[in-house]
């Protein structure tokens, strides 16, 4: 029988009582075994109760390596609420770009390793659950921003051979990693795109004064911008109400597609308010270029003037992920070499350099260098997993949620969810959240989240 401790968290004037077994190693060949555990708190329930169904919380982020989360820190509510709806709550650690051990740099390599240690932790709950009360075909998996990448690979590519040699490598257990509902906050993810993505955002056109006198580099955010666009084309992505092409064909149907989902999201808050506190916010000089207010509704028309709303400065260098000319990025660590060298990861970023004049030269090198990482870009790419001829299991249930306000990710999400609901059977339950930051959405708005969680595993 495994050790624990037995304690106890007030959720909404209700004490829950609950077991916690500590620092469980979930591997049996940890290169980081600081690192490569969980903590699993059970909550206390009579001997012949019903199994529970689990929530994976895992705070990874920026492309880092993470600590197993323990109950009672700051921003873990979501935690102690999982508990009190009867949810066992697994937390484990994940090595990342900045896990060293002995002068190694272990996360890195051939593929970024978040991920292999987050499928290994599903693994061992399965390979374990009949040691509690555990439901492991009503598993949900939440995380943000780059730990929403996980979370979304988590949900896109359970079961995949191609992470096998790598799991082998740690000793995963031969069990299964799919999951039931993967709880998407913010993610950042498609790599191969995400540069283009932020360029055709917050672009040269958008944000005034960006490129002043910087000429080649404005022509360089352009380009970019409209492969953004020829990217989008070629995903085929539709409305999924009215069946509608969405993309950047004859004309541009994807933009005001974009902005009626941010109007909606602006309706529900502002709808949320009290007479008084809604005009306050519709009257503040910040405010009033971003919407129209018709008395029940928002109404978002112009992109230009939502991206000023959103960032009201430039958030991020040219070539922000995959870094250009600048330092390098999380990410870019996150693909270097285990001497702690950094590595370029998106072969279409360079193509884009090599064909401008100003940066032919360090096209070339780009490409070269990004061809190095094709493999581990591949697979941290959600979309070649999701309606494709991959082989693996995609989770049933998304639950996906994205800021509106000092947000990056806004028109990546927007793919990610219509390929899912266009190129699969789940059921997703999304939207935007104004005027909600770049941060885990999911542990602020509980009482909706839970309600969604209750529904579908109980």
């Amino acid at each position: 029988m495994r050790d624990f401790i037995t304690g106890n968290v007030t959720v909404q004037n209700t004490d829950v009582l609950y077991r916690l077994y500590a620092d469980i190693p979930y591997v049996e060949r940890p290169n980081a075994p600081e690192l490569q555990v969980m903590n699993l708190y059970v909550p206390e329930v009579e001997k012949d109760a019903p199994k529970m169904p689990v929530f994976i919380y895992q705070e990874t982020g920026g492309m880092g390596q993470a600590a197993a989360p323990v109950l009672g820190k700051e921003h873990h509510g979501i935690i102690g609420r999982a508990l009190a709806e009867g949810y066992i709550v697994a937390c484990p650690g994940a090595r990342g770009r900045d896990t060293v051990v002995d002068g190694v740099y272990v996360g890195r390599g051939d593929l970024p390793m978040t991920i292999i240690d987050l499928k290994a932790a599903v693994r061992w709950l399965r390979r374990h659950q009949d040691e509690f009360p555990a439901d492991t075909d009503k598993i949900f998996f939440d995380g943000t921003s780059s730990g929403g990448g996980m979370a979304t690979l988590m949900g896109a590519t359970g079961n995949s051979p191609k992470y096998e040699p790598y799991l082998d490598e740690i000793g995963a257990a031969k069990e299964r990693d799919d999951i039931f509902c993967a709880v998407v906050n913010s993610p950042i993810t498609d790599f191969a795109h995400i540069d283009l993505a932020y360029e055709w955002l917050f672009s040269a056109d958008r944000v005034p004064g960006l490129y002043e006198g910087n000429e080649k580099d404005a022509d360089v955010s352009r380009r970019m911008a409209k492969a953004f666009e020829e990217y989008v084309n070629q995903l085929h992505l539709t409305d999924p109400e009215s069946g509608n092409l969405l993309g950047f064909a004859d004309i541009d149907t994807y933009s005001p597609y974009l902005l009626k989902k941010l109007s909606e999201a602006a309706t529900k808050y502002l709808s949320e308010m009290s007479e008084e506190e809604r005009t306050a916010w519709l009257e503040d000089e910040f405010n009033k270029p971003v919407l129209k207010w018709n008395g029940e509704k928002a109404d978002i028309t112009d992109l230009k003037a939502y991206v000023n709303w959103n960032t009201g400065r430039w958030m991020k260098y040219l070539g922000c992920y995959d870094a250009f000319i600048a330092k390098p990025s999380r990410e870019n660590e996150a693909f270097g070499t285990q001497d702690g060298s950094s590595g370029h990861f998106s072969v279409r970023m360079g193509e884009i350099l090599a064909d401008s004049k100003d940066y032919a030269k360090e096209g070339q090198e780009w490409i070269e260098a990004a061809k190095k990482n094709v493999n581990g870009e591949y697979l941290v790419n959600p979309m070649n997993f999701i309606g494709t001829d991959e082989v693996c299991t995609i989770a049933p249930h998304w639950y996906m949620r994205c800021g509106c306000h000092h947000e990056t990710t806004g028109n990546i999400f927007l793919n990610l969810v219509l390929r899912i609901l266009n190129c699969t059977d789940a059921d997703v339950n999304w939207r935007y959240s104004w005027p909600m930051r770049h941060i885990g959405i999911s542990d602020i708005e509980q009482d909706e989240a839970f309600a969604y969680f209750n529904r579908i595993s109980k």
